[in-house]
Parts: C-alpha cells; sequence; structure tokens
C-alpha cells in the first residue's frame, strides 16, 4: 500500500550536501508511431539536478542510446508495452559494468518481478523523483521509501513507497534535455495542428476504480493538483523558449474538478496566452458540462479524447467503468457543438463479452459525431483487477510474453469471440469510419508530409504492433538495431 505522504525532499535547504555524481537515464527505441518529449525522464533529471547531480537524457525514440560516458549510475524506463526492450538496455549497460535502476509504469505494478527479469540492481516502486535524488545522494537503500534492490542473492524491498501530496514542489520537466524542437512529428494521436508541440501534466492520480485502468496504481487513487497559475507559467516558458505552439495535456484525469480546468482556462485568457491544446489521453464523459466545454474552447482547447469504451451497461458495470451509455451520445453532440473535435476511445474483446455485445459498441461508436475514433483490444495491465483475473482463470503459471501486450496483439482468450476474429473487427471498424469521405479527407488534410510515415506506422500497428527487427535480448551487446526515427 502506497502512502500520501510529505516527506523531506532530498534537494530541501539544510540537508548534508552529497558528492556530485553523474546519471543516464535512458528510455529505450521501441516500435510505435507516438515520439513526444518523454515527461517522466524530464520530471527524473529536473528532480537530479535539484539534488546537485549531472544528468544526461537518452530517449530511444529521439537518438541512438549509448554507455560511453562515465556515469555512475544508469535509470531506464519501463513500460509493459516495451518491458523487452527496457530489459535489452538493461543487459547493455550492465555489460558495461554500470549499475541500473529501473522504473516507470511497469515497475511500478509488479517491480519484484521487474527486477528479477530485468537483471537490474534497484527498482522503483512508484514516482521516481524523490527515491532516485535520495539514491544519489548516498542515503541507504531501507531508508528509501519504495526502493527495491539486490543484496547478494537476496532482493529486499524498504518501506511503502509514498506519493508525495504537494507535486508543485516537483517544479517543471527540464525542457533543456528534452526540447520539444528535437523530436519529429509524431504526437500522442498523430495528428496535431501545430509543432513544435509540447506534452504536460496538470494533476497526478485518478479515484475511479476501471479494472482495466493502471491509473490509481501508477500515480495514485487521490487527485494532485498543480497551481494553475504556475501550469500557466511553465505553458509560457514553452511558447516564448521553445517556440512551442501546441500543447497537450496528458493529465489521466485533467476534468475531475471542475475549478481546477476552468482557473486554467481563466489564465490562458487573462494572459492572452497563443496557444492551441488538447486532451489526447481521454477524459470521463461524465465530468463535462457545456460551461466548461465553452470556455475551454476560448482558451484553445481543440480536441479531446473521450473515454466511451463499451456500448453495453453490462460491460461497464462489470468493469466498474460507471457511466451510462445512454448519456455518452447527449455529451459527445456537446462536445462537438462547443467547436471542439471529439475522439472515441473503445474497447473491445472483454472478458464473457458476447458478439452482439461487440457489434453493438462498433455500430454505436460509428453512429456517433466523432472525428476520429479508436478500438482497441482489452489488455489486462499488470497490477489491475483485470490482470489478476487473467492471470488466475487464464494466464497461469506460464511465462509471459511481454512483447504480446499491447492493443492490438493481445490474445485473452476470454470473450466469445476470438482474438484473431477481434483483430478483423478492429481493421474493419477504423476503416468504415475513416473510408468516409470526409474523415478520410480530414485527417489526409491534417497530416503534414513529415507526418505520412508515422501515419503509415500506426496503420501498419492495427495488425501487427511490434515490428520483426527490433532489439531482442540475444541481439549482441553495443549493437544499436536501426536508425532513430528523425
Amino acid at each position: 500500500m502506497r502512502r500520501y505522504q510529505k516527506v523531506t525532499l532530498p534537494w530541501r535547504e539544510g540537508r548534508a550536501a552529497a558528492p556530485r555524481k553523474r546519471i543516464l537515464l535512458v528510455s529505450p527505441r521501441y516500435n510505435t508511431h507516438i515520439v513526444a518529449p518523454h515527461l517522466g525522464l524530464g520530471y527524473l533529471a529536473a528532480s537530479v539536478r535539484r539534488a546537485g547531480h549531472d544528468v544526461v537524457v537518452m530517449d530511444g525514440l529521439r537518438e541512438e542510446v549509448r554507455y560511453d560516458g562515465e556515469y555512475d549510475l544508469v535509470g531506464i524506463s519501463a513500460m509493459t508495452t516495451y518491458l523487452p526492450e527496457a530489459v535489452w538496455e538493461t543487459k547493455r549497460a550492465k555489460d558495461k559494468g554500470l549499475p541500473v535502476i529501473i522504473g516507470g509504469p511497469h515497475v511500478i505494478a509488479d517491480p519484484v518481478s521487474s527486477l528479477q527479469q530485468s537483471g537490474a540492481d534497484f527498482a522503483c516502486d512508484g514516482e521516481g523523483e524523490i527515491a532516485l535524488a535520495s539514491l544519489l545522494n548516498g542515503e541507504a537503500c531501507d531508508q528509501i521509501p519504495g526502493l527495491v534492490w539486490r543484496e547478494g542473492s537476496q532482493i529486499r524491498r524498504s518501506q511503502a513507497a509514498v506519493f508525495y501530496p504537494d507535486i508543485d514542489d516537483f517544479g517543471e520537466p527540464a525542457w533543456d534535455l528534452i526540447d520539444p524542437r528535437t523530436y519529429p512529428p509524431a504526437p500522442h494521436g498523430m495528428i496535431a495542428r501545430e509543432f513544435p508541440l509540447a506534452p504536460i501534466i496538470t494533476t497526478r492520480g485518478c479515484p475511479y476504480k476501471c479494472s482495466y485502468c493502471s491509473a490509481p496504481i501508477t500515480a495514485g487513487k487521490k487527485m494532485r493538483y498543480r497551481d494553475p497559475k504556475k501550469v500557466v507559467d511553465e505553458i509560457e516558458r514553452l511558447v516564448n523558449e521553445y517556440g512551442v505552439k501546441e500543447i497537450q495535456i496528458e493529465d489521466d484525469n485533467f476534468t475531475m474538478k471542475r475549478e481546477h480546468v476552468l482557473a486554467l482556462c481563466h489564465e490562458l485568457l487573462e494572459r492572452k496566452i497563443r496557444v492551441l491544446w488538447s486532451l489526447p489521453n481521454g477524459v470521463r464523459i461524465d465530468r463535462l458540462d457545456k460551461e466548461m466545454l465553452r470556455e475551454m474552447k476560448r482558451a484553445g482547447c481543440y480536441l479531446m479524447a473521450l473515454g466511451i469504451e463499451s456500448a453495453n451497461e453490462r460491460i461497464l458495470d462489470m468493469v466498474s467503468k460507471h457511466l451510462k451509455p445512454s448519456m455518452v451520445r447527449g455529451v459527445v453532440n456537446d462536445v462537438v457543438e462547443a467547436g471542439i473535435e471529439a475522439w472515441g476511445f473503445f474497447m473491445i474483446g472483454f472478458p464473457t463479452e458476447t458478439r452482439a455485445e461487440i457489434a453493438n459498441t462498433v455500430e454505436f461508436a460509428l453512429s456517433l459525431p466523432l472525428s476520429r475514433l479508436q478500438f482497441t483490444k482489452t489488455t489486462p495491465l499488470p497490477g489491475t483487477p483485470i490482470y489478476d483475473w487473467w492471470r488466475e482463470k487464464i494466464g497461469g503459471g506460464a511465462e509471459i510474453d511481454w512483447s504480446k501486450f499491447n492493443y492490438y496483439e493481445f490474445d485473452a482468450d476470454w470473450s466469445e469471440v476470438s482474438a484473431a476474429e477481434i483483430g478483423k473487427i478492429q481493421r474493419r471498424a477504423h476503416f468504415a469510419f475513416y473510408s468516409r469521405p470526409r474523415n478520410f479527407l480530414k485527417i489526409a488534410r491534417s497530416l503534414r508530409l513529415s507526418q505520412y510515415r508515422y501515419a503509415l506506422r500506426r496503420l501498419t500497428n492495427l495488425g501487427a504492433f511490434r515490428s520483426h527487427n527490433m532489439p531482442t535480448l540475444s541481439t549482441p551487446t553495443g549493437a544499436y538495431s536501426g536508425a532513430p526515427p528523425n
């Protein structure tokens, strides 16, 4: 159980100065159509600097990852979708004699197994800003909340991880190390109106209990809010210093507190900051109202993703989504009437879902006035209730192929329809939507010439998510498989 507790931050005045160290922060190269500044590494880098240490960031989607420098520690980020690549990077660093700490959503959900699988020296079971800086400061492992480490042949764990309540204390990411101008035009959602583009977060956490979602596990169940003025300070700095023209707000639950949204909109309007922004990570349908939508539009919002998931109340209740399909159409209409593009998120292949229920969701989705639409296979992410159910009922004790744990390839074998047929339904549904002349032309006109390679990659992902030439654990040490995509 992770705690919500203020602790003494590793960079607070009055703490004894630690010997200056140098850390390399790595995000692996993997097959994806999203290539954007890595906020997690940016926040970690900022905390390391504030604690008095030197940091280098290497994002495998932007550049070749090299271990030819002098480093005291390597930090490697791991999401479930690219865990094999994170393990491969860990091996490369360890072969150079470098100590490694792994972190990120997959590690938070399953820290002990992640440490065992990767061969790393340390794992971070929670937000890394405090744990990483504390480790570099030389604090004893058993005094660092949320740390898992090797001690001889044993794996040990410290006290429970801490979700720090006042996230304003973390400041902004180290934007100079994840400069938006150094990334190609391949943002979340593939399409944006303006570049350079930068992702930001204004909150952390989600209080809902959707059984397929890992956000309450990786970011906490309690909502933690940044000061809207400080958020807009960051946006203004990105516009003025980095030439950013569009912002993507990546919160798990941006619209949870109405006052937070309206305050941020007011601040943007008051300062007359000319920047477009969108919500590509999905918002709750039942947390929107017409006044909020109007203010968001006035403040520059032009697109929001809506977490609809299913048109079947039985399915929504089963996965604790607690959303009434009957209200969806009205809210989608409200979004469109406010002048904001609506992007629908749907999932098919839930446990026990019938063929008729899947067909109902597809038919319902295609009937909505959406500008974009996305169907994904229901995939059990580690740490979630639906994962525990799959592991017990279906997965058994078999070794897991994490390379298949994505929304296009996963085969759960738990609905009435086979995984192969669900894949066909995905493709047919996407084709039915995007082959409509209005939708096709809207997408085609939105893409820049430099974006077509990433658009093609996204279309390819609908059939096969991970390309066959990606690095594997048998890749020779130090080798780099493929050129960076920029």
